[in-house]
């Protein structure tokens, strides 16, 4: 892959419900920082709160904050 000088990274965030639990959010999320080195990290999350944490400290770490 060439490089334009620009760095790309990428979140997939999979939702679903689990009926038998009382908080039945439940998230998987991959994060890969940069996708030329294709190195790719799992995170877990049962609430809002929690992905939404996950998004931020990913947006501040990929903005260099």
């Amino acid at each position: 892959m060439v490089s334009s000088g620009e760095r790309t990274g990428v979140m997939v965030i999979r939702l679903w419900l689990e009926a038998a639990a009382e908080n039945s959010l439940r998230a998987r999320v991959i994060v890969v920082p940069d996708v030329e080195s294709r190195e790719a990290e799992d995170e877990v999350a049962s609430s809002v709160e929690e992905i939404v944490e996950i998004v931020r400290q990913f947006a501040s770490s990929f903005a260099g904050d």
